[in-house]
């Protein structure tokens, strides 16, 4: 490239006749080319760059050729491109690629073979390789490469190599090969751990449990697994509900910081407060009582606090000397303070940090957060609704803030003022599930708008179609539409994925609309335990009818 940039140079330092008498044969079609390039037009760059490769004896123009020419889509050019190239540097590692790619455009299956065994010959020759597949024209045939691949045991013996191979598949939208490469790395790689998480990550997708807890105790079997795999092995058994094992697993980690945060988290999670309080000890009696280490004594008041032991979070958050875990550590002492019942001095802590200058706007930003989750805690939602907006009018365009401002707002009965955040929110990003997913449900639930917000419901499920929330959504929309029986297996997926109390008392509502009042009665039960305080279940209770209602 750097000869390359050295003949368009030459355009302004060397006379025209020099250039006329050697260069202007190469020299003329290139800038063509880049000219060609700069105005979009494809086809007449390929075509000048085949021009210039024909008169060039340099290995970069004909690099340039090739990769203009499948650009453009040219085969024809891409071919004659790759012949000089092949000529001027035959082991150029840049060679099998450009082959790879457009085999791929042509979807010539013997071409594309033979480029993946040239490539997979070259050290890490398979980054390029997956780079030129993950960006296939034609999906299905680059999927079908790479299962030849599988099948006739020609994938490279490096894991990595399958890794990138499985984010191909992805990428291709193919969760089937997926799925088969990570059933098949196991038994090329049986004894690396993050071959059984991949498996048992894929079997959990496919609900075949048994198969993901298999593998995953066996990863936890192995020996002298690092730390990074360890923390990945542990969150993957919480993954699958068993924080317990996670916790286990971390627990040969040693005192690796990161893996005594993750696993104060999943003894939490298990309701281990014995070992919780075992772990916290340890960790107090290993750290020198004038220890400044701004991350470990964020550690320390973190599990302090999942301990409740408020006054010793409190003490470790103020010996933070500075970094950001002493901006962080502010905000959790603001929160203690109001747990402890001081509001006054929370409020306090909470607008010194919203006057600050402090290098991470972040800080000031989740000081707005902070006061309104406060408020929304003390179901002060006028406080809630003023904390955002005051974010708002420094964090103009934090969608954030503007969400949260937008949910308390409904949950204030504003709903205009909340269909009107949400539209700034969609307008800024059209493409966003949750924005989509908000707005449609608010429209559906609180308004008249009940087909614009279906619409906008079905978009969000399009792009994110595994969200129990937008399942939720989904159901809930066709049942205000009156189409009870197409909404009851939206709410059923919903209420599998997500154990929530206003998904359960949308799924007792369609139950009892089609009648089926013993199931609904059961569900209703499970919303009660779960939050008997949602706004979305008393709702729910003044529809239904007596005989469901009754506890």
């Amino acid at each position: 490239m750097q000869r390359l940039l050295v003949y368009l140079l030459l355009a302004l330092l060397v006379p025209l006749p020099a250039v006329s008498a050697g260069l202007d044969e190469t020299l003329e079609p290139l800038l063509e080319g880049e000219f060609a390039l700069q105005q979009g037009d494809a086809k007449a760059a390929a075509a000048a760059y085949a021009r210039a490769a024909e008169h060039s004896d340099d290995v970069d123009v004909a690099d340039r050729a090739v990769r203009a020419a499948l650009a453009a889509k040219d085969t024809a050019l891409a071919r004659r491109g790759l012949a000089r190239w092949a000529q001027l540097a035959p082991n150029a590692p840049d060679l099998a690629a450009a082959r790879l790619r457009l085999a791929l455009l042509e979807s010539h299956r013997g071409e594309a073979s033979a480029a993946l065994d040239a490539l997979f010959a070259q050290p890490e020759g398979w980054r390029r390789a997956a780079a030129a597949l993950a960006s296939a024209p034609d999906a299905a045939f680059a999927s079908g490469l790479i299962g030849y691949l599988l099948d006739g045991n020609r994938m490279p013996a490096d894991f990595d190599a399958w890794l990138a191979m499985g984010g191909v598949a992805l990428r291709l939208e193919d969760r089937t090969l997926y799925s088969r490469l990570a059933q098949a790395v196991v038994g090329k790689f049986p004894t690396q751990v993050q071959a059984l998480i991949w498996q048992a990550e894929d079997a959990q997708t496919r609900k075949d449990m048994a198969l993901a807890k298999r593998s995953l105790e066996a990863a936890a079997a192995l020996p002298d697994m690092s730390v990074a795999d360890r923390l990945a092995l542990a969150a993957q058994f919480n993954a699958m509900s068993e924080p317990a094992k996670a916790a286990a697993v971390l627990e040969a980690a040693g005192e690796d910081d990161r893996a005594v945060a993750a696993r104060a988290v999943y003894l939490s999670a298990a309701k281990d407060m014995a070992g919780l309080e075992r772990l916290y000890t340890a960790l107090v009696e290993r750290t020198p009582a004038e220890a400044t280490s701004p991350p470990r004594l964020m550690l320390l008041g973190q599990i302090a606090e999942m301990l409740d032991k408020l006054p010793e979070a409190l003490a470790f958050y103020r010996r933070i000397p500075g970094g950001i875990q002493r901006e962080q550590g502010r905000l959790r002492i603001a929160v203690l303070l109001a747990r402890s019942g001081d509001e006054a001095a929370s409020l306090d802590v909470l607008r010194e940090i919203q006057a600050s200058d402090s290098e991470w706007a972040d800080i000031v930003r989740d000081a707005y957060l902070v006061e309104a989750e406060l408020a929304r805690d003390r179901k002060d939602t006028v406080a809630e609704i003023s904390a955002l907006g005051r974010g708002l009018s420094i964090f103009e365009d934090d969608a954030t803030l503007r969400y949260n401002r937008a949910l308390a707002y409904e949950r204030n009965d504003q709903i205009d003022a909340a269909v009107a955040d949400l539209r700034v929110l969609l307008a800024a990003e059209p493409e966003e599930p949750d924005w989509l997913n908000a707005l449609g449900y608010t429209l559906v639930d609180r308004t008249e708008q009940r087909e614009e917000g279906l619409a906008l419901i079905e978009k969000a499920l399009a792009l994110k179609p595994d969200s129990a929330a937008i399942q939720d959504s989904m159901g809930w929309a066709l049942h205000r539409l009156g189409r009870d029986a197409d909404a009851l297996p939206y709410l059923k997926r919903a209420f599998e994925q997500q154990r929530d109390a206003e998904v359960a008392a949308h799924l007792a509502r369609v139950l009892a609309a089609l009648n089926q009042l013993d199931e609904a009665r059961s569900i209703l039960r499970l919303a009660r335990e779960l939050d008997p305080d949602s706004p979305a279940l008393r709702r729910v209770l003044e529809e239904l009818p007596a005989q469901v209602r009754e506890p």
